[in-house]
């Protein structure tokens, strides 16, 4: 038997926003189950990750959403990058935004999260960025050492609410 081919990496299209809806939502449940509260993750999850809210951002120019899309058109993560106001902890110039990269679970350890890393650097170039960053859960130290792997540091924090309480997330963030 061989081994699946490795998902290929493209710019996310209006088609994909069902897909994608379902894919944030199982990927942040299953990166978070183990220590958040369901019920705080699903009122989440049906807040952010709507095809509604999918499609708006697909449809935003300051946005671009990449996709790694396996065999059988089938998604395995996605990375998106949006032109938006950088906490003043980034001090790079011209500052673009990591706001998601997210695997499916069966994804994770396969390189497919490198790759979007890899795409979305090449991306926030493309769009004559200096400065990568972005806000990451505290608890997550899976995605901070993934992160760090790529040349990101701690560099502040910025507010984030979570269950009806605000944390100081922390925010890292790399020259390009």
């Amino acid at each position: 038997m061989t081994a699946p081919r490795p998902p290929s990496i493209r710019n996310a299209d209006d088609d994909d926003g069902a897909a994608l809806a379902k894919l944030a939502s199982r990927s942040f449940f299953d990166a978070y189950r183990d220590t958040d509260d369901h019920g705080v993750i699903a009122d989440y999850c049906a807040r952010h990750f709507t095809v509604e809210r999918i499609k708006s951002i697909l449809a935003d120019p300051q946005s671009t959403v990449l996709v790694a899309e396996a065999d059988g058109g089938l998604l395995a993560g996605y990375a998106h990058l949006a032109e938006s106001h950088a906490p003043t902890c980034v001090g790079g110039p011209r500052p673009i935004e990591l706001v998601r990269l997210y695997l499916d679970r069966a994804w994770i350890g396969h390189g497919v999260g490198a790759a979007l890393m890899r795409a979305a650097l090449d991306e926030a170039a493309r769009r004559d960025a200096r400065t990568l960053w972005l806000g990451v859960y505290e608890r997550n130290q899976r995605a901070m050492a993934f992160y760090r792997r790529f040349g990101m540091q701690v560099v502040g924090t910025k507010p984030w609410e979570w269950g009806g309480e605000t944390f100081q997330d922390p925010v890292m963030a790399r020259a390009l």
